[in-house]
């Protein structure tokens, strides 16, 4: 009795709060919550054999699995696989990811981690020695929550990877992280039969910077110019040499690429090369960009600083980055009013980023420094649609403005730049085709002196 009265009135209460705050594990997955996911299902069949994929965002794959997967670097993908066919058939995961995680291993990577527990339990219990008693009780549950999780990723997985006639498979398989656009590709292998799906799958989390843009309204009917093969040339001509600031005073990077398809094309054959999309430019997005600068991070979707053609910023920009946010690929392209067969011709400057300098004219005070080379990173550009097999038709020509020009070859932000002044043209095909030249160009522009 007399202990009861001399015990702190606070310490049961303060026991518990202690308790909740040194990280006592509960694992709660939501695996029967797949609504949100699978109302973006694709399915593709051939002949007898079809084929359902969809991909879960960070958020999806967080709720259903209970932990936080994308932190891991880990996507899972939602798969089936019905076979009607007559003979088997072996799902091949590597050539959906050759990085792919098993489903043992993903579980691994998201478990709870006891020496944590014991690290917050003993910092908590410098504070109030009773904390003590939290070690052992954190030590069982997060035993019991990591077998939980086993079995939990275990039973989601895809089951099989055998699918016997008449049969059908579905689970998930674990992917890296892709956001935006995510290629996944479902390859069956059977005796005397070789079936492949390919699928461009939409993962919600990201806000690309060409879905804040309105193309339709941006030109009237009677803007619209429909250019022959052998007239765009004519449109080639009428461009200027490069860029420009907002205010229109200053040049940028010269033009120097012309992309004819439209927008899904544009999205699906470069991401299918491995271009990633690029963020619009908000706060949440320059916060993230501006940590990845600091800390030499990769940021696969950062935003790309505004550049001017005819008053507008870049429609739409893509990038491929190293290991680091301070090296990487980027394009923009601005959306005209000029047809080539119907598909909008695109205009666009490309560089390459070789890593970072101090400057006053953003406000994360730091800008790229540009690989001075243009052309290298423009023929990089062809060579990759190439080795996918997807241009139709290619072609050089000159950019007569930039040729004329006598202003320094130098970027906004004062970086100088070499380059042969030609521009790059290519027609996108969604088939693989054979590609060739446009009747006014070779199939590579002649070489000249830098």
């Amino acid at each position: 009795m007399d202990l009861v009265k001399r015990t702190n009135p606070f310490l049961i209460p303060f026991l518990a709060l202690s308790l909740i705050l040194s990280g006592c594990v509960r694992y709660r997955p939501q695996t029967q919550d797949r609504a949100s996911f699978m109302e973006r299902a694709q399915t593709q069949t051939d002949e007898n054999v079809s084929a359902t994929v969809t991909v879960l965002s960070d958020k999806e794959a967080k709720r259903v699995f209970g932990v936080n997967l994308a932190k891991k670097g880990v996507q899972p993908v939602w798969v089936e696989i019905q076979n009607k066919d007559t003979i088997p058939y072996v799902f091949i995961p590597r050539n959906m990811d050759p990085n792919y995680y098993s489903s043992e291993e993903a579980a691994y990577m998201a478990h709870f981690r006891q020496t944590r527990q014991f690290l917050e339990a003993g910092i908590l219990a410098i504070i109030f020695f009773p904390a003590l008693a939290l070690i052992p009780v954190n030590f069982f549950a997060v035993r019991h929550a990591n077998n939980k999780m086993d079995k939990t990723f275990k039973t989601l997985a895809m089951p099989s990877y055998i699918i016997m006639p008449g049969a059908k498979e579905e689970g998930f398989v674990f992917t890296s992280v892709d956001e935006g656009t995510k290629h996944v590709q479902v390859d069956l292998l059977g005796e005397r039969e070789h079936k492949i799906f390919n699928f461009v799958a939409t993962v919600p989390g990201i806000k690309p910077d060409y879905t804040t843009k309105d193309f339709e309204a941006r030109y009237p009917e009677e803007k619209i110019v429909e250019y022959s093969e052998t007239e765009i040339p004519d449109f080639l001509t009428q461009l200027p040499c490069c860029t420009t600031n907002k205010k229109g005073t200053r040049s940028g990077d010269p033009l120097n690429l012309a992309v004819i398809g439209d927008l899904e094309d544009v999205i699906s054959l470069f991401t299918s090369s491995g271009w990633d999309e690029t963020q619009a430019l908000t706060f949440k997005s320059g916060f993230s960009m501006a940590k990845a600068f600091l800390t030499g991070d990769s940021d696969r979707y950062s935003p790309v600083s505004p550049l001017y053609y005819h008053g507008h910023s870049q429609d739409l920009a893509l990038q491929k980055s190293r290991d680091t946010i301070n090296q990487r690929l980027h394009l923009r392209l601005w959306y005209t009013p000029a047809r080539y067969q119907g598909k909008p011709i695109w205009i666009g400057t490309i560089s390459r980023d070789i890593g970072v300098k101090f400057t006053w004219r953003t406000w994360y005070l730091t800008t790229h420094k540009i690989d001075p080379n243009l052309d290298d990173a423009r023929d990089y550009v062809l060579m990759d649609l190439l080795g996918n097999g997807k241009v139709a038709k290619l072609g050089f020509f000159d950019n007569i403005a930039a040729k004329e020009s006598a202003a320094p070859k130098k970027n906004l932000t004062g970086d100088s730049y070499f380059t042969d002044g030609k521009i790059l043209v290519i027609e996108l095909s969604q088939e693989d085709v054979t590609p060739t030249a446009f009747p006014w160009s070779r199939f590579f522009p002649e070489t000249s002196k830098k």
